[in-house]
């Protein structure tokens, strides 16, 4: 069933807009897509609208900024200067395309982009593509917010940053998924806290480089990233200090000085699978592995030092988890180890979501 254009706020939480026309008739489809892109340009079909047409559009509004992610069909689009002196649309436009390709016509020029490469436009510029079949991660930045932070503000036109070993660029491509995936439950405060860490970390990207007034956006960003990849690879025996390092093109010296507050990245990574080896341990299901097995597998060859961590961090020892968890037990303690929400949190098996 399509869904016609529709905008929504709930009280406290950022606007929300959503077009989607799957199951239309074709025509009927494109008038809607022509009814909201056709207000920045030209717009024309690649191929025959008896070969259908479906676009889907969903986006959020943080502050002035468009955040939203786009299906759509292959076709061309033309901003002319007539429509750039008649709309007077002032903005840059960041796009991460996750499928297809961009050609730009006005320069021959054919950009085969990679799903972290970015494509940066300045909508006040003459602009000419030719677009595949695409899906599209796009922030759209009015100029009065952005141009003060980056290089050559007014070298209009599109270029492409690559993303290939570009930490900057790859940053930021993790970082607005992120947003998009947590926009739905966003607050309208939260989303002004995110506004500043997001244009200091894209003039980070298209600068190729931090300014020294934008270091503490982008360090909350890298730091959430780095926070990421340990989550993702928390089981890797090679997630080091030194891996993470190389990983995020920073020096060890300034790892530990991003995660001092949490007592060092060393102290972060243990932590995090101290954590994930609690819910194993309280775990009906892998009731038939030793205690020893456990701590091998979250990185200590000796069990006393897995226990003594553990219970460092918990308050309770390895023993202590597993019987209570096996008795059905509640988890009480005294001291701040332990929350609301993991008393009430259902047993699950850690190990089958890594």
């Amino acid at each position: 069933m399509a869904h016609v254009p529709k905008q929504t706020q709930e009280p406290g939480m950022i606007p929300h807009s959503l077009l989607d026309t799957t199951g239309m008739p074709a025509r009927q489809a494109f008038a809607l897509w022509h009814e909201q892109m056709g207000s920045l340009g030209d717009i024309r079909l690649s191929r025959d609208l008896a070969d259908g047409f479906e676009a889907h559009v969903e986006a959020f509004l943080l502050g002035n900024m468009v955040l939203c992610v786009s299906r759509s069909m292959a076709q061309t689009f033309d901003r002319s200067r007539f429509r750039i002196a008649q709309d007077g649309v002032d903005h840059y436009v960041l796009r991460f395309f996750a499928r297809g390709n961009v050609f730009c016509r006005k320069r021959d020029l054919d950009y085969k982009l990679g799903s972290q490469d970015l494509l940066f436009h300045d909508l006040s510029a003459v602009m000419r593509t030719a677009i595949s079949d695409v899906e599209a991660l796009s922030l759209i930045v009015p100029r009065s917010m952005l141009a003060p932070l980056i290089k050559d503000p007014d070298a209009t036109g599109s270029r492409v940053l690559r993303g290939d070993g570009n930490i900057l660029t790859e940053l930021l491509h993790d970082h607005l998924w992120s947003l998009f995936r947590l926009a739905p439950g966003m607050s309208t405060a939260n989303a002004a806290a995110l506004i500043r860490p997001t244009l200091d970390l894209t003039a980070a990207a298209i600068n190729g480089t931090v300014a020294e007034e934008a270091m503490s956006g982008v360090e909350t960003c890298l730091v959430d990233a780095i926070c990421r990849h340990v989550h993702l690879n928390i089981l890797d025996r090679d997630l080091s200090p030194a891996t993470l390092a190389a990983r995020f093109g920073i020096s060890r010296r300034k790892l530990s000085y991003l995660f001092e507050e949490r007592g060092g990245i060393s102290a972060h990574i243990q932590t995090q699978r101290l954590h994930l080896a609690r819910q194993v341990l309280a775990d009906p299901a892998e009731r038939n592995r030793t205690i020893g097995d456990i701590a091998e597998r979250f990185g200590f060859a000796h069990r006393p030092n897995f226990s003594r961590a553990f219970e460092r961090v918990h308050g309770m020892s390895p023993r202590q988890v597993r019987a209570f968890a096996l008795a059905k037990k509640p988890l009480v303690q005294d001291g701040s180890h332990f929350s609301w929400h993991e008393w009430i949190r259902q047993p699950r098996s850690a190990l089958a979501s890594i």
